[in-house]
């Protein structure tokens, strides 16, 4: 799941800081607006009822299209169970699920210069506009820095998904490199912008 969200704020919007509570009772992260929890149970009508559509999925590299409600049923049961390799969080406001984002061990490749965990999200079209995908991510890579020893995350965009790369910038993530690459929804290559943050950098930005 490479990144995707649509126009993510207005220049008029004020920014929001995230202010990071990890919750080791329940798992959950809580920011100003949103908690980020673990997948369970029932998450996949949300997951479907927000990711079957082509206007969330049409910058994403790796998902079936047309997406069914047993691909859902599949990625929350695949997460639920848990390994070292995959940490996912519920993107949640007011208790509604309104996105996802995850980070998944991936070898090096065209997009990703070295192996290391790989930074994916995406938010419902009704949840666009908000600056909801950058707070959310923010407390998230702090949380995956918290968890892991790697000093570095990866992430990218395909180039035309212009909104995800400016919150990727906003972030910290520095550009590695361009490539062509697949779309699976989109069923074909695309321009791809490669992105890394260190642990370092993202402690710089984020104070």
């Amino acid at each position: 799941m490479q990144g995707q969200v649509g126009a993510e704020r207005r220049p008029d919007q004020p920014d929001v800081i995230a202010m990071v509570l990890l919750q080791k009772s329940d798992g959950a992260i809580r920011t100003a607006r949103l908690v980020l929890r673990p997948p369970r149970e029932g998450d996949d009508a949300g997951i479907y009822a927000l990711f079957a559509n082509r206007n969330v999925m049409r910058f994403l590299s790796s998902p079936p299209w047309p997406y069914a409600a047993r691909d859902a049923r599949a990625f929350v049961r695949a997460r639920m169970s848990g390994t070292s390799d995959t940490i996912t969080a519920i993107i949640t406001r007011e208790d509604a699920l309104i996105g996802v984002t995850d980070v998944i061990v991936k070898p090096a490749s065209a997009v990703q210069r070295e192996r290391g965990y790989s930074l994916g999200y995406w938010l419902g079209e009704p949840y666009w506009g908000h600056g909801y995908m950058s707070e959310a991510a923010r407390a998230f890579i702090a949380h995956v820095f918290a968890m892991v020893p790697d000093d570095t995350i990866y992430s990218g965009a395909f180039a035309e998904n212009a909104a995800s790369l400016r919150i990727q910038e906003k972030l910290g993530f520095a550009r590695d490199g361009e490539t062509m690459f697949f779309a699976n929804p989109a069923g074909r290559e695309m321009p791809h912008i490669a992105t890394s943050i260190t642990r370092a950098r993202f402690a710089d930005i984020t104070g």
